[in-house]
């Protein structure tokens, strides 16, 4: 897969304040088409921050974030079109079943889909069998084996991955994986927070580091788990 020169998620000078504190300041960064990025850093270091503002979740409070060429604030709708979000949290209905859930999603995305269409998506994640279980039932575990079917359902252009890794078992962990090198063999930019450096720097084309809402390194999952072995 070749990655595109033009930068389809573009930050220049984002900040975000929350009260006095500021969870993202000064941040530069240009992800291109067909990238995997890996944001790596201490809880509070802007990570999760960075995913909402680029997903239209916050608005910035100085600086520019901009997706595929249009402004996150201004043409939010269109940037959500484009994207889609797995955040550390599931948000799902605890009384849905498995099976509803996956309905509801898809007719949110406007394209209704016969059940004989979604209970193969939950075969690939191991839950057909618990389809018409209610999903206020599952473990963590089955709970975001099941968020993760949305990239499945929407096949946006940029995949935003919070913590994609947690929770899941190993055979899950192997499933992201998988999902993560279709992404890119299809095309698809992938930008993913993780603090499973094992597994994340193994898939990602380039790491950035951040530190108190700051960019402060950059480099490939090699050099990344080198700084991280020195600093330990």
């Amino acid at each position: 897969m070749t990655v595109e020169t033009t930068p389809v998620v573009r930050a220049t000078g984002l900040g975000k304040r929350f009260g006095r504190h500021w969870a993202l300041a000064h941040f530069d960064l240009e992800v291109h088409g067909g990238e995997v990025v890996l944001l790596f850093g201490s809880n509070g270091s802007g990570k999760t921050t960075f995913l909402r503002l680029a997903a239209g979740l916050y608005k910035p409070s100085r600086g520019t974030m901009s997706v595929d060429g249009h402004d996150s604030v201004k043409e939010r709708l269109e940037c959500r079109r484009l994207l889609t979000m797995v955040a550390h949290d599931n948000y799902l209905y605890a009384r849905l079943t498995a099976l509803e859930t996956l309905r509801v999603w898809a007719r949110l995305l406007g394209s209704p889909a016969r059940d004989s269409d979604l209970v193969p998506l939950l075969e690939e994640v191991g839950l057909a069998e618990r389809r018409r279980l209610p999903v206020g039932g599952f473990s963590a575990g089955m709970k975001k084996r099941l968020t993760l079917l949305r990239t499945r359902l929407e096949k946006p252009k940029i995949v935003l991955l919070d913590e994609p890794f947690s929770a899941l078992d190993v055979a899950g962990q192997d499933l992201v994986e998988g999902w993560v090198e279709r992404f890119r063999e299809e095309g698809r930019t992938v930008i993913m927070a993780s603090h499973n450096l094992p597994r994340a720097t193994k898939l990602c084309d380039r790491a950035i580091a951040l530190e108190q809402g700051q960019n402060v390194w950059s480099g490939s999952g090699s050099e990344l788990v080198e700084r991280e072995a020195k600093a330990s």
